[in-house]
């Protein structure tokens, strides 16, 4: 029973290690759109849009998804809690990106680009120690 217990926990978070990865590439594409955008290139304000769109949804997933695995004893409640947070500032950056306060939508854009990558850093870890665990058994 407990190696299944192990087995699912190795389920859950390689899930949440590939929905990180989906958001982080859409957070990475978005300074690229907004490069184009203010060299003069127009359809990359709509496509800045859209995969701010995209990059909600891709959150909102996760945050379930996390969410859900923590009740399920699947993930650490970590995880829940760094995608619930992920979840408000994705929210937050999308206001502030449509009220035009770049003062803090800039700002924050780099800091997701950081925790997304600090949190892949921190599941990869979890990865190793539990596949350390279940193969020494």
């Amino acid at each position: 029973m407990a190696e299944l217990s192990k087995t699912a926990s190795l389920r859950g978070i390689g899930v949440i290690r590939a929905l990180v990865l989906i958001n982080l590439a859409l957070v990475a594409f978005q300074p690229i759109s907004a490069g184009f955008f203010l060299s003069g290139y127009g359809l990359a304000a709509k496509a800045h849009g859209g995969v701010a769109l995209a990059l909600q949804l891709g959150v909102l997933v996760q945050a379930i998804t996390a969410v859900v695995l923590w009740r399920l004893r699947r993930v650490p409640a970590w995880v829940a809690g760094l995608s619930i947070g992920l979840f408000v500032m994705v929210f937050l950056q999308v206001g502030l990106g449509y009220r035009r306060s770049f003062w803090l939508h800039v700002p924050l854009g780099v800091a997701m680009v950081v925790g997304l990558m600090r949190q892949i850093n921190m599941l990869n870890a979890l990865w190793r120690e539990r596949t350390a665990v279940t193969t020494m058994r």
